[in-house]
Order: structure tokens, then C-alpha cells, then sequence
């Protein structure tokens, strides 16, 4: 059997982790409000206690850099699914807004896990197809957050339960998963290396100057940028349906259709285009475009389109750019994948912040145009980024792109 036809176990597993992930998450989201009903919360307090997952995410990306090249994969992945499982049960069997507040807290650690511990091992086990793994595990993901907010509301519509049966199916979920990874080999540490001689003491100081870099710091800009378009985007594309536009059948609509696009992007862009600099440009570019034409193009029909095709064009530009900075130095896949997530969860803050305040100040749709800003400053990040990769005798364009250009060469 060729290489192109196998898959091993672990990376499969990786696919069906960031299923659950995007499932979990916009199930959290669909119940917010009737767990805010329930317990009598403010839209602030609320608020609140939902950025405390976001805030565990920053600090365990911080605490993660210096070990995750030192850890068994396997036994990290495994500690990330039961912190997950006990926040889920936590929150199931809630009896106040503390017990929420716990299991977020709780969550955000197997949550954060979970997203980040799969690349180094993808990284390890596979090298030369990582952008393309990457990229189907983030289709994984955004099938899942796009099937979950259906599922529930026909499981909740249809049967009567109540938002607890959010927890108790994730929890099922995860634990099947759960059971799968006990039964597969361990990758072992993302640091070890079976053929390599062993490094010298400046071989290695060398290796750790590589995150000062311009290519690391340039691709984790790209990231934190990207991260500022997409909750821009989702985070008040309701708003600008409904208190824009107008349109509650738009704002039912929008935040599927820009999951649906990402998902079928992220699972066949990379066939389409293996070039990974074009990629990042084009998936940077015009997803910007599209924020633009919100702001300008203020009708209903457009605006619903427009977040169709900002999904389609938009998803490949995560998983390219996280394979970028990763190729950067694959023995230290962990520590690059711990210090991206940490640009990645301060652009996703920020871009809350940011852009609720724009919206307080100007208005949703005007606000759009900051969200567009950040694809300029992305795509000059970008190229700034690929001048150092060749600098430093790097192929930012990807082993893929090799691949299939020696294969047209030969032909």
C-alpha cells in the first residue's frame, strides 16, 4: 500500500478530537441563553463567566511552551479528555452560576489541550503531509460546530429536554473517544527524534533563537490576526442581521453558512491549491473583502452570501498558516504549537473586545471595516514572514508543493 493511502490511527483520532471540540463549543454557545434564563444572570455576568474558559486557554498556551516537547502525548491528550469530561458533568449537573463558573474553568484546560496537543503529533508522525492533516482536522472542527447548534435544536425542539442534554451527549461523545485512545500506541514525546545525532549545546541555542524570528513571529501575527476577521465576524454577525438589516431569518442563517463554507474548504483546499504562501495570501485577502462588502453593501441577500463566501475563503487560512510556523522547526513542534495558540486565543480576545467596542462606537455594520483592516495588515504580515523564511534556507511554500512539483518535472 502506498504512503498517500495510509492514515495512521492517531492522526484519525486527532480528526475526531477537533470533531468534538467544534461540536462541544457551539453547543456551549446554543445554550448560553437558557442557562442564562435559568439561573437569572445578566448578559454581563454571563459574559463573564464564559471568557473564564478563554482565560485557562491563555494561561495553559503560556504554561505549555516549555513543556509540551517534554510530555508524552498520548498521556497529555489522555489528562485533556478527562478534564474535559469533568467540566462537561460539572456544568450538566449545575446547580448554580458557580458550578458553571467551575466547569469552564475546568474546561478551558482539556479544551486547550485538546486543540493544541494533536499538531505535534501530527507533526511527528506525519511531516511531509502535515498541512494536510491540519487542514482536515480544522474541516473536522468546523463540521462538528456546524452540525451541533442542528443537533440540539431538533434534540431539544422535538423532545423537550433541557440544556443539560448539551453535557450529558458531549460527555458521551468524548468519552467513546476517550476509550479510542486508550486502546492506540502512544507517538511518544514530539521532541524525540530516533535518527537525528544528538544536538550540540549551540545547534541548540541556535534552535531556540528561531521563535525571534521574523518567519515564527510573523506567522503567529497571521494567526492572531485571522483569529481578530473570524470573531469579528461571528461574534456580531446576528447583531448586524437583526439590528442592521432586520433580517431574523439572515441571522438564523449566517453563522451556519460560514461554518458550512469553512468546512468544505479546510477538507478540499488543500487539493486545489498546494502552494501554502498562495494560500495564505488569497485566504487572508479575501475573506477581508468580504467583511468590506458587509459594511458596504447593506441588503440582506448580499450580506448572507457574503458570509458564505467568507467561510469558503477563510477556512484554509488557519490551518496553512499554524503549518507554516510549525515547519519552522519540527523537533520543537510542541513549543511553536504552544506559543501560536497563545497569539491565536490573544487575537480571539482582542478581537472581542475590540470590535464590541467599535460596535458600542459606530455601529456593527461600520465596524466591519475594522474587522477588514486586520486582512491588510495580515496579508503585509504574510510577506514579511515568507522573506524571512527563505532567509533562514526555509520552504514556506510546503513540502507538498515540492512534491507535486517534482512529480510534474518527472512527468
Amino acid at each position: 500500500m502506498s504512503k498517500k493511502c495510509k492514515l495512521p490511527p492517531y492522526i484519525l483520532l486527532c480528526y475526531l478530537l477537533n470533531f468534538y471540540v467544534g461540536f462541544n463549543m457551539s453547543g456551549i454557545q446554543f445554550v448560553l441563553l437558557d442557562i442564562k434564563t435559568e439561573f437569572g444572570l445578566s448578559s454581563t455576568l454571563m459574559a463573564a463567566i464564559s471568557s473564564a474558559q478563554m482565560i485557562t486557554a491563555l494561561g495553559m498556551s503560556a504554561l505549555f511552551s516549555g513543556l509540551l516537547d517534554r510530555l508524552d502525548n498520548k498521556k497529555t491528550l489522555l489528562v485533556g479528555c478527562l478534564c474535559s469530561i469533568g467540566g462537561s458533568l460539572l456544568a450538566g449537573f449545575a446547580r448554580g452560576p458557580m458550578w458553571i463558573l467551575c466547569s469552564y474553568l475546568i474546561s478551558g484546560v482539556g479544551g486547550n489541550i485538546l486543540l493544541s496537543v494533536p499538531f505535534p503529533a501530527m507533526a511527528k508522525l506525519d511531516p511531509e503531509r502535515i498541512t494536510l492533516h491540519v487542514n482536515r482536522q480544522q474541516g473536522a472542527l468546523s463540521c462538528g460546530a456546524f452540525l451541533s447548534p442542528l443537533f440540539f435544536a431538533l434534540l431539544m425542539g422535538r423532545f423537550g429536554l433541557s440544556w443539560r442534554w448539551n453535557y450529558y451527549v458531549n460527555t458521551l461523545l468524548l468519552g467513546a473517544l476517550t476509550l479510542f485512545l486508550c486502546c492506540l500506541p502512544s507517538p511518544g514525546r514530539s521532541g524525540e527524534t530516533e535518527a537525528d545525532a544528538p544536538e550540540t549545546p549551540e545547534e541548540r541555542r541556535a534552535r531556540r533563537r528561531l521563535v525571534l524570528t521574523p518567519a515564527f513571529l510573523c506567522m503567529g501575527l497571521c494567526l492572531g490576526l485571522y483569529m481578530f476577521m473570524e470573531i469579528g465576524l461571528l461574534g456580531y454577525a446576528k447583531d448586524y442581521f437583526v439590528l442592521e438589516l432586520g433580517d431574523a431569518f439572515g441571522a438564523a442563517l449566517c453563522i451556519s453558512a460560514v461554518r458550512g463554507g469553512m468546512t468544505l474548504s479546510r477538507l478540499f483546499g488543500e487539493r486545489l491549491l498546494k502552494n501554502r504562501v498562495h494560500m495564505c495570501l488569497l485566504s487572508m485577502a479575501l475573506p477581508g473583502a468580504c467583511l468590506a462588502c458587509l459594511a458596504l453593501f447593506r441588503r440582506p441577500v448580499p450580506a448572507l452570501l457574503a458570509c458564505l463566501l467568507f467561510g469558503v475563503f477563510a477556512g484554509p487560512c488557519w490551518p496553512t498558516v499554524l503549518s507554516m510556523g510549525l515547519s519552522i522547526d519540527p523537533k520543537a513542534s510542541g513549543k511553536l504549537t504552544s506559543l501560536l495558540m497563545l497569539f491565536n486565543n490573544l487575537g480571539n480576545n482582542l478581537g472581542n473586545l475590540l470590535i464590541g467596542a467599535c460596535v458600542d462606537a459606530m455601529g456593527v455594520a461600520n465596524a466591519y471595516y475594522v474587522a477588514a483592516g486586520a486582512a491588510v495588515l495580515g496579508v503585509v504580515s504574510l510577506l514579511v514572514g515568507v522573506r524571512s523564511f527563505r532567509r533562514l534556507g526555509l520552504t514556506p511554500e510546503g513540502p507538498e508543493w515540492l512534491a507535486a512539483r517534482e512529480v510534474a518535472a518527472e512527468s
